[in-house]
């Protein structure tokens, strides 16, 4: 029998989570609208981003798992449960790293920036107390092992004791259909030129 963990991210998981992050979300339409993944260069240096993004939810005690998968990193979770803004800290980390990240900026779609900013803006009908699933990875090596399920249950678990609902919002509609046989209800959607932002919450105490 395989032997399934989920464990808090700590720093040694940090390079091996943020690349699965990166190679899993090269067909997802917010990061294939942001970034030119027909250059091979960008997978590493979306890695490096992402990487930034994991410290700063760790400064800022956010939610962050890792499932095990006999010793291996198969999946990465990312939950912002505080209602703390982020900004300076992701400019901090951003300047340590300059150098490495600077080449991003060449790979990065602007024109569509703005639309990618509106389409992701939490709706005003989405509880306060609600935390939010900022991403859910898998890597390509353990798909079909229920690792994703896993993290959701185990989201479900944290959701119900702290009394909170999740809140989720994705640009790919073959996730819509997935997320709502888990029990999450669409709560609102926008069309954009190229894409389709959901917004979805799951609320364990509507019964």
């Amino acid at each position: 029998m395989s032997s399934v963990q989920i464990v808090p991210l700590e720093n040694k998981h940090l390079d091996e989570a943020a690349h699965i992050i990166a190679k899993s979300f090269q067909t997802e339409e917010f990061a294939v609208n942001t970034f030119d993944f027909s250059d091979p260069k960008t997978e590493a240096l979306f890695a490096e981003v992402l990487k930034i993004e994991l410290e700063v939810f760790k400064k800022h005690d956010e939610k962050l798992d890792v499932v095990l998968y006999e010793g291996s990193v198969a999946g990465v979770s990312t939950v912002k449960v505080s209602s703390d803004r982020h900004g300076f800290s992701h400019f901090k980390q951003t300047l340590k790293r300059l150098r490495k990240v600077l080449p991003v900026a060449k790979r990065v779609k602007y024109k569509k920036l703005f639309r990618l900013y509106k389409a992701m803006q939490q709706p005003k009908n989405i509880p306060k107390e609600a935390i939010t699933l900022e991403m859910l990875a898998v890597s390509p090596d353990y798909q079909g092992k229920g690792i994703g399920k896993t993290m959701l249950n185990a989201l479900d678990d944290y959701s119900a004791a702290a009394g909170r609902p999740i809140y989720l919002y994705t640009a790919n509609a073959e996730n819509v259909s997935y997320y709502e046989k888990l029990g999450f209800k669409m709560i609102y959607s926008i069309q954009q030129e190229d894409f389709t932002a959901f917004h979805m919450l799951k609320d364990l105490n509507d019964n």
